[in-house]
C-alpha cells in the first residue's frame, strides 16, 4: 500500500529487534514449496511454525507496516507474502500460540481476491502480498489519525484521480468476480458477501482492482453482491467512518467512477439493487454525482437493458451510452 508520505502508525515489537532479514526470505522459501497444496504434512507444518517464529521481529517492525483496516494491521514479509494481525496485538514467539489452520482455498476461483489466508497460526494470518497498492477511499490509518480536512483533501486529490483513471476492463473484471461469488454456496443458507462498509477492502494493484479483506460466509441470501454495494465503496464512502465529501470542481471524476462501476455491473449481470439498503446506496450515489433523477428511473432503464437478449459486451455498451447521457460524460471508458 502506498502511504503517500503519511504514516503516523508506530509499532513496538515484543522482542529484541536484532533479527536478520534473512529470516523472512527463509520463510518465503518454505511457503513457496507448500502454498498450492491442499494439505501439508506434520513436518511441513512444524517447519513453517519454526520459520514464522524466527522471522517475527523482522516482520513486525515499523518499516514493514503496510496498512490497517477496521480490525487488522498488515505487514510485509516479502514481496510475495504478508502477515495480518488484530489491531494493537503484540505477538512474539512465546505467545503466538499453537493453533495452526491450513487455508481451505474456498475462494481460489476468484482471480481478484487476495484476502484469504494461506494459513492461520493463533491470531496471526499469512496471506499473499498485493503491495504496492492503493485502497479505494482514504486509507484507514489516515482517516483515524487526521482531521476531516486532510481526509477530504486525500479523497479529492489522491483517490478520485487514481480510481477514475482505472480502465473499464478492470472494473468489469472485479464485477465478474463478485458475480462468481454470488454463485458460490458454502452450506445451507450460507453464501459469500464482501464488506462494502469499508472502501479500503478494494484496492488498486498493478492497474487491477482487488478484494483484500475477509469475505463473510454466513450471509443467508444469494446474489447479495450488488452494483449498489460497489457504488457504496467507490462513490458514497471516503472511509469506514467518513462519508465521501462534496467534490464540486472534481465532479467529473466522481461521474467517471460512477459510470464505470454501473457499466461493470451490467457487464457482469449483477443485480443492481436487492434491498432498501441498496436503494439508499443508489440515491446517495446519484446525489454525489449531482444527478437529479430518481433512483427508480435509473434502475428501471438498467434492468431493461439487462433483460435484452444481447451479449455482455453489447449490454455494457448500451448501458455506457445511457450513462453518458445521464452524466454528460463521453469517451471516458479507458
Amino acid at each position: 500500500m502506498q502511504i503517500f508520505g503519511i504514516n503516523n502508525y508506530t509499532y513496538t515489537p515484543s522482542c529484541t529487534p536484532t533479527a536478520f532479514k534473512g529470516h523472512s526470505r527463509q520463510l518465503e522459501k518454505v511457503l513457496d514449496k507448500v502454498v498450492n497444496k491442499n494439505q501439508i504434512s506434520e513436518s511441513e507444518k512444524n517447519l513453517i511454525i519454526e520459520k514464522i517464529k524466527a522471522a517475527l521481529c523482522d516482520i513486525f517492525s515499523a518499516s514493514r507496516f503496510i496498512g490497517e483496516g477496521s480490525h487488522n494491521a498488515v505487514y510485509k514479509i516479502t514481496k510475495k507474502y504478508a502477515a495480518r494481525i488484530p489491531l494493537n496485538e503484540k505477538i512474539n514467539k512465546f505467545n503466538i500460540g499453537s493453533s495452526f489452520v491450513w487455508g481451505e482455498g474456498k475462494f481460489k476461483n476468484l482471480t481478484n481476491y487476495f484476502g484469504e489466508a494461506i494459513l492461520k497460526l493463533g491470531n496471526l494470518q499469512i496471506l499473499k502480498n498485493v503491495s504496492p497498492h492503493m485502497p479505494a477511499g482514504v486509507p484507514e490509518h489516515i482517516a483515524k489519525k487526521c482531521g476531516r480536512q486532510k481526509v477530504e483533501q486525500y479523497y479529492i486529490n489522491k483517490y478520485l484521480p487514481k480510481f477514475s483513471n482505472i480502465s473499464q476492463h478492470s472494473y468489469n473484471e472485479l464485477a465478474m468476480n463478485l458475480a462468481e461469488l454470488n454463485n458460490m454456496k458454502f452450506g445451507p443458507r450460507s453464501y459469500g458477501l464482501f464488506d462494502s462498509d469499508n472502501p479500503n477492502n478494494i484496492v488498486a494493484h498493478e492497474r487491477r482492482l482487488m478484494l483484500v479483506d475477509d469475505i463473510y460466509t454466513l450471509y443467508d441470501k444469494p446474489y447479495a453482491n450488488t452494483t449498489a454495494r460497489l457504488l457504496n465503496v467507490f462513490i458514497n464512502k471516503a472511509s469506514k467512518d467518513y462519508e465521501a465529501p462534496q467534490t464540486d470542481n472534481k465532479i467529473k471524476l466522481v461521474k467517471k467512477i460512477f459510470k464505470k462501476v454501473v457499466t461493470s455491473g451490467v457487464y457482469a449481470d449483477l443485480i443492481h439493487a436487492d434491498s432498501k439498503e441498496d436503494y439508499t446506496y443508489w440515491e446517495k450515489a446519484l446525489k454525489k454525482c449531482k444527478i437529479n433523477i430518481p433512483a427508480y428511473v435509473v434502475l428501471e432503464e438498467l434492468e431493461s437493458i439487462s433483460r435484452q437478449e444481447l451479449s455482455r459486451g453489447e449490454k455494457a455498451r448500451k448501458a455506457a451510452a445511457y450513462l453518458s447521457a445521464l452524466t454528460g460524460l463521453y469517451h471516458t471508458n479507458k
